[in-house]
Protein backbone atom coordinates (compact mmCIF):
# COMPACT_ATOMS: atom_id res chain seq x y z
CA UNK A 1 0.00 0.00 0.00
CA UNK A 2 1.45 3.31 -0.86
CA UNK A 3 2.19 5.82 1.40
CA UNK A 4 -0.58 8.25 1.49
CA UNK A 5 0.73 12.38 0.93
CA UNK A 6 -1.11 14.47 3.28
CA UNK A 7 -1.93 17.82 3.00
CA UNK A 8 0.28 20.16 5.69
CA UNK A 9 -0.21 23.93 6.62
CA UNK A 10 1.68 27.01 5.60
CA UNK A 11 3.40 26.86 9.11
CA UNK A 12 4.96 23.17 8.98
CA UNK A 13 5.62 23.56 5.22
CA UNK A 14 7.64 26.48 5.62
CA UNK A 15 9.54 24.80 9.53
CA UNK A 16 10.48 21.47 7.39
CA UNK A 17 11.94 24.09 4.22
CA UNK A 18 15.72 24.03 5.06
CA UNK A 19 15.45 20.41 5.73
CA UNK A 20 13.46 19.73 2.26
CA UNK A 21 15.97 21.76 0.30
CA UNK A 22 18.93 19.83 1.70
CA UNK A 23 17.00 16.70 0.77
CA UNK A 24 16.86 15.31 4.87
CA UNK A 25 13.35 14.65 5.39
CA UNK A 26 11.76 11.32 5.04
CA UNK A 27 10.38 10.44 1.41
CA UNK A 28 6.65 10.85 2.85
CA UNK A 29 7.68 14.26 4.49
CA UNK A 30 9.29 15.27 1.14
CA UNK A 31 6.16 14.63 -1.00
CA UNK A 32 4.30 16.66 1.79
CA UNK A 33 5.91 19.73 1.68
CA UNK A 34 6.99 19.70 -2.53
CA UNK A 35 2.60 18.94 -2.82
CA UNK A 36 2.40 22.40 -0.55
CA UNK A 37 5.10 24.21 -2.48
CA UNK A 38 3.11 22.98 -5.50
CA UNK A 39 0.00 24.60 -4.77
CA UNK A 40 0.66 27.57 -2.30
CA UNK A 41 1.12 30.96 -3.65
CA UNK A 42 2.25 32.05 -0.17
CA UNK A 43 5.05 29.49 0.36
CA UNK A 44 6.46 29.57 -3.08
CA UNK A 45 8.27 32.99 -3.15
CA UNK A 46 10.04 31.61 0.58
CA UNK A 47 11.30 28.45 -1.55
CA UNK A 48 12.39 30.37 -4.17
CA UNK A 49 14.19 32.71 -2.40
CA UNK A 50 15.71 29.44 0.08
CA UNK A 51 16.96 28.15 -3.25
CA UNK A 52 18.84 31.22 -4.77
CA UNK A 53 20.12 32.09 -0.77
CA UNK A 54 21.70 28.37 -0.99
CA UNK A 55 23.48 28.85 -4.73
CA UNK A 56 24.85 32.24 -3.88
CA UNK A 57 26.67 30.58 -0.59
CA UNK A 58 27.12 27.76 -2.65
CA UNK A 59 29.31 29.63 -5.62
CA UNK A 60 30.51 32.44 -2.67
CA UNK A 61 32.31 29.36 -1.11
CA UNK A 62 33.99 28.56 -4.30
CA UNK A 63 34.77 32.00 -4.61
CA UNK A 64 36.57 32.56 -1.41
CA UNK A 65 37.37 30.85 1.72
CA UNK A 66 36.49 31.66 5.49
CA UNK A 67 40.27 33.23 7.25
CA UNK A 68 40.18 30.50 9.70
CA UNK A 69 40.27 33.27 12.86
CA UNK A 70 36.71 33.93 11.89
CA UNK A 71 35.94 29.96 11.45
CA UNK A 72 37.36 29.71 14.77
CA UNK A 73 35.38 32.41 16.50
CA UNK A 74 32.12 30.86 14.61
CA UNK A 75 32.90 27.34 16.17
CA UNK A 76 33.41 28.93 19.31
CA UNK A 77 30.50 30.95 19.83
CA UNK A 78 28.63 27.72 18.45
CA UNK A 79 29.75 25.64 21.26
CA UNK A 80 29.47 28.28 23.96
CA UNK A 81 25.39 28.31 22.37
CA UNK A 82 25.18 24.35 22.95
CA UNK A 83 26.14 23.30 19.57
CA UNK A 84 28.53 20.07 19.36
CA UNK A 85 32.34 21.57 17.70
CA UNK A 86 31.83 18.15 15.71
Amino acid sequence: MPNEVRPIDCRIAMQRLWDFLDEELTEDRMAEVRRHLDTCEQCLPHHEFAQRFLKAMQASRAEQLMPPEVRRKVLRKLVEAGFSST
